[in-house]
């Protein structure tokens, strides 16, 4: 890749370990409220809510990585056909 997206290229990396680390804390706490029974203002079915907003992280985060590394693919096809 060009010198001048190594910001674009770490980038990559980072939305691809928030994606994994949004996955882990959404299932984490998940469990936790289902393990703590839930209080009347968290009752157990705020867990599935955290599942929930963990998968929808995860994947935002992951699509928008690989949408990086295909705009970055995209940019050193067109530097090679030029």
């Amino acid at each position: 890749m060009g010198k001048n997206y190594k910001l674009l290229e770490v980038s990559t990396i980072i939305f691809k370990v928030l994606a994994w680390a949004s996955l882990a804390v959404g299932i984490i706490a998940s469990i936790v409220i289902f393990i703590g029974g839930g209080t009347p203002e968290a009752p157990r079915a705020t867990g599935f809510i955290g599942i929930l907003l963990g998968v929808v992280y995860f994947f935002m985060f992951l699509v928008t990585a690989e949408i990086i590394a295909l705009l970055l693919d995209i940019k050193s096809k067109v530097e090679k056909g030029a």
